[in-house]
């Protein structure tokens, strides 16, 4: 685990001394006052910087889904304010079996498409199985997240949400069963765009 989140602080630190192409608005207010023969000069200059790299495309993975799911997503800006997502995924834990996929579908109410906040409902299928269970649930819910650049194209995303799991499980006590209900939704995504 130390090793896992040093390598992701690892990732943090040399994402933040990455470049972004950026766009400064500037205004200037000069005054200058004359006394005797010396001239004093008052100078206040506000900025306003943002990121303005174009982004259109994403793979990103959520480390924190590792401890039950190996996964990995793409997304894909359809609008300014719309980006669709379809992400695969397979178990990790030992003798659990099977895979699932993911679709995702990102608004961004502030028109900055794959930057910023997001509101994301998403739906979700899986087949797993163990060598005496068999379970297929599909699941539906909805996030509320945030997606930054702290490089140029290296992306970090914080979701939290909710969702509801629904699937028919095959032979009754057993630890498939868990998979049933509504689940809270944690998300911390690290990925690549371009």
């Amino acid at each position: 685990m130390k090793t896992f989140l040093s390598i992701i602080l690892m990732l943090v630190f040399l994402g933040q001394s990455g470049f972004a192409q950026t766009r400064t608005d500037e205004t200037k207010k000069t005054v200058k006052k004359v006394v005797g023969d010396t001239t004093i000069t008052e100078a206040v200059t506000i900025s306003q910087t943002e990121d303005i790299t174009p982004r259109r495309h994403m793979f990103v993975i959520n480390p924190l889904k590792f401890f039950l799911f190996y996964n990995i997503t793409y997304f894909q800006q359809l609008t300014e304010t719309v980006a669709l997502g379809g992400g695969i995924q397979t178990p990790t834990i030992k003798g659990l079996d099977g895979f699932g996929f993911n679709v995702e579908l990102r608004l961004y109410p502030a028109g900055k498409t794959l930057r910023g906040f997001y509101v994301a409902p998403n739906i979700s299928y899986n087949k797993l199985s163990t060598e005496d269970e068999e379970t297929d649930p599909f699941s539906m819910g909805v996030l509320v997240g945030w997606q930054w650049f702290p490089g140029d194209q290296f992306a970090i995303g914080l979701g939290i949400g909710i969702d509801y799991y629904k699937g028919s499980i095959r032979e009754e006590d057993g630890d498939l069963e868990k998979y049933s209900g509504k689940v809270p939704a944690l998300r911390f995504d690290i990925g690549y765009a371009w």
